[in-house]
């Protein structure tokens, strides 16, 4: 997301049209809001929206806004909003590979300014900002340049792709000895077995409650048998007389 107004908004629409793998947008202050998450869900997640989804992310005002909720509703998603403060323990981005991504931002920026090239200055001779579309091709080479299985990872360093029978617990970063939420492993742990005993419990009442209603239709069954029976004898007693 760049920060301009009119002349941004022209200059990224065109940069938009030569390239297609990544979702290139403007606001006023830079920052994401209503508006563009609306676009993103529609030209991003959109796409994955056939399965049921996870999207997992921070307390951004526009992740969780009325709007934003109204506008989920189509999708085939389940939200969690990561708590403030929270991030840098289970976000994955900010767990695993934001440091090596951005080290590969500052490493072109680096050899930008020691070079010579796609470099532009003011009619004073001042150096001017990197380009809007230079800036996306670095960032499309930091990205290119991260290793597919690093990413994999992090989500179940996060605990946000691990087994749910929880034997992969072990894997969850912030759960770990010496970390600070090693406790929560157990507290897991603990809410996992509740939530057995809550299910099994539920399917027992179902059994019995399954149970009761076929006896209720024996039941209901012998005494219709039974009446038909005393109208048999009484139509034979009829007869008889």
């Amino acid at each position: 997301v760049f920060r301009g107004a009119v002349r941004a908004v022209r200059e990224v629409k065109a940069i938009q049209q030569e390239i297609t793998r990544a979702v290139i947008a403007t606001s006023a202050n830079g920052w994401m809001n209503d508006d563009l998450t609306s676009a993103w869900l529609k030209t991003v997640v959109g796409k994955f929206s056939f399965h049921p989804c996870l999207l997992v992310w921070d307390a951004y005002r526009c992740h969780s806004s009325a709007f934003t909720k109204q506008e989920l509703k189509p999708y085939n998603i389940t939200t969690a909003v990561i708590p403030g403060g929270c991030t840098k323990y289970i976000q994955a981005p900010d767990v695993v590979w934001n440091q090596p991504f951005k080290a590969s931002l500052h490493a072109s920026y680096e050899e930008w300014m020691s070079g010579d090239t796609n470099k532009q200055y003011t009619s004073g001779g001042n150096l001017k900002a990197p380009s809007r579309r230079l800036l996306v091709d670095w960032v499309l080479a930091a990205w290119d340049k991260l290793d597919t299985e690093l990413v994999i990872k992090s989500f179940k360093v996060c605990g946000q792709s691990v087994k749910p029978d929880g034997s992969e617990d072990h894997l969850i970063l912030c759960f770990r000895d010496g970390q600070p939420c090693a406790a929560g492993r157990q507290a897991l742990t603990a809410a996992r077995l509740r939530q057995d005993e809550n299910r099994r419990a539920a399917e027992n009442e179902e059994d019995e409650e399954e149970l009761f209603n076929n006896e209720l239709v024996i039941e209901d069954g012998a005494s219709d048998e039974e009446t038909t029976g005393r109208d048999e004898e009484e139509d034979t007693e009829d007869d008889e007389d």
